[in-house]
């Protein structure tokens, strides 16, 4: 079976992380969001997969390759202008072919999904497109239920639905195509999801997952089995050089190279990517520091992602925030609507904790 995964475009400056990669690059444990929704995708069966990444291929393409296990192989597609879920899969429509094939989100992330009865039901219900549903299971009749479906990005889809997707221009899926194969008498069906599915939407999604991931230890074991450990809910790299007397309170991933000095203290749930330095006497918690990210000495990371690159200055406390090495100018970081984008010289002032998600401490930065 073949697949499409949708890895997104740009951003439009609402997201500083994604200015440093696309939200499928975005590392989870020890590999980037879309290596877990494609290794979900070939235990489902499917042995090809298109990525669509408009803008931001060659990225992706770097990282995952054309062929990123033996039993699978990539190619890509990219239209210089957003294309819409729907335009994605007509651009790969030559290289779909006939038959059924799967739509997924290159940053949400399948746990549990069981696909063959998801498929089985679209042939079964003789649907163009299925789209799989999260259900809140709210108690009562199925009715109950299904008022309470939400969309999880993930689709079943039929050759059929191609001849009602227009070869250019903006194509979204739910607020074009699904009306048109109504109005033409095509089936389509909303089927609630065994499972979850984690939606890297924006920064306190991302954090978000990440928690949820690792407090779950059947959740989380399709993304650390690999790993190994010897202590439950800890998987640190034998490369990582944990100090005698620095303690690691799981769950935490700790990666290759990383390097935790005397009285550092990481409490999980908490990722410390390659090569990360984390100083004497530093607290990391609830947090995920990207590949060479240090925190020094005495600070606090709490809640908050540290770019690649990017340092934590000693004795400096980050919460709720994103620290990002980064050349934008301040007018640029100040349009950055919901998110934290600090640089180096910004932390050695006062007030820069206030700049929160949802804005919240604007009273006391003093700012409109």
């Amino acid at each position: 079976m073949k697949a499409v995964v949708l890895a997104g475009g740009q951003e439009f400056g609402q997201c500083p992380l994604s200015r440093q990669l696309p939200r499928a690059l975005w590392p989870l444990v020890d590999k980037p969001v879309i290596e877990h929704v494609l290794a979900a995708l070939r235990g489902a069966g499917v042995g090809q997969m298109a990525i669509s990444a408009n803008g931001r291929t060659h990225a992706i393409a770097d990282r995952v390759g054309y062929s990123p296990s033996p039993d699978v192989a990539v190619v890509y597609s990219e239209d210089a202008m957003p294309r819409g879920a729907a335009g994605c899969i007509k651009d790969c429509e030559k290289w779909l072919g006939e038959g059924t094939f799967i739509v997924a989100q290159g940053a949400s992330i399948p746990l549990g999904v069981d696909f063959v009865a998801l498929i089985d039901s679209h042939r079964r219900a003789g649907a163009a497109l299925t789209v799989a549903a999260l259900s809140e299971d709210e108690p009562g009749p199925d009715r109950n239920r299904l008022l309470n479906l939400t969309p999880a990005g993930l689709y079943v889809c039929e050759s059929s639905v191609f001849p009602h997707i227009k070869p250019a221009g903006y194509q979204d899926m739910k607020e074009q195509l699904i009306p048109r194969l109504v109005e033409s008498g095509l089936r389509v069906q909303a089927l609630p999801l065994s499972g979850q599915v984690l939606s890297i939407r924006n920064e306190e999604a991302y954090i978000n997952a990440m928690v949820q991931v690792l407090n779950d230890p059947s959740g989380r074991r399709p993304l650390v089995e690999h790993l190994g450990g010897e202590l439950p809910g800890l998987w640190i790299d034998s490369s990582a050089y944990v100090h005698s007397q620095a303690r690691v309170i799981g769950p935490a991933y700790i990666g290759p190279g990383a390097r935790l000095h005397a009285e550092a203290v990481v409490i999980g749930p908490a990722v410390v990517g390659a090569d990360c330095e984390i100083g004497a006497d530093a607290v990391v918690h609830e947090a995920i520091l990207w590949s060479g990210a240090k925190v020094g000495t005495g600070a606090m990371v709490e809640h908050s992602v540290v770019a690649s690159g990017a340092a934590v200055l000693a004795g400096v406390e980050v919460r709720g925030s994103i620290v990002l090495d980064t050349g934008l100018t301040p007018a640029e970081r100040e349009s950055l609507s919901g998110s934290t984008d600090l640089t180096a010289t910004e932390i050695r002032r006062e007030g820069w904790w206030s700049r929160l998600w949802r804005g919240k401490g604007k009273q006391a930065s003093g700012k409109d």
